[in-house]
């Protein structure tokens, strides 16, 4: 099997994808700071309030599991999401020093930056090329 670049690139794009999706969706389940966290990222933080558009039907499946993840990485900066909502987006990763915190800020950012990699490397694969034409009879 021959793997293409853009192939695995978008592989990952759609892993993180559902991952991020997964995560933030199940993180304005949260009853304390999730209606404040949904409102902020509709104003503020397009690509987080598309992360939570996108993992809402999903975590009606899945259940409370991406809440405990996500309060492992950012359950500190709950308080000063609820003192000050309407930056709830920004507070959520200025504010918190959980564990799991430089991995899920990496993988928050990774997703688009795979995806435009994945289009590039599309646009630029290498094609057949055919120097000369068939030969007519």
């Amino acid at each position: 099997m021959h793997w293409r670049k853009y192939g695995v690139l978008f592989t990952l794009f759609v892993l993180c994808l559902a991952f991020n999706a997964w995560l933030y969706g199940s993180l304005v389940r949260e009853p304390e700071i999730g209606p404040a966290l949904a409102s902020s990222a509709r104003a503020n933080a397009p690509l987080l309030h598309t992360y939570i558009a996108l993992g809402e039907p999903l975590t009606a499946h899945t259940g409370s599991s991406g809440q405990r993840v996500a309060d492992a990485a950012f359950a500190d900066a709950y308080p000063s999401i609820m003192a000050s909502p309407a930056t709830a987006a920004s507070q959520l990763f200025t504010q918190s020093q959980g564990p799991l915190r430089g991995l899920l800020v990496l993988l928050y950012w990774a997703t688009p930056a795979l995806l435009v990699l994945a289009l590039a490397a599309w646009v630029l694969r290498s094609r057949p090329t055919h120097l000369m034409g068939g030969i007519r009879h």
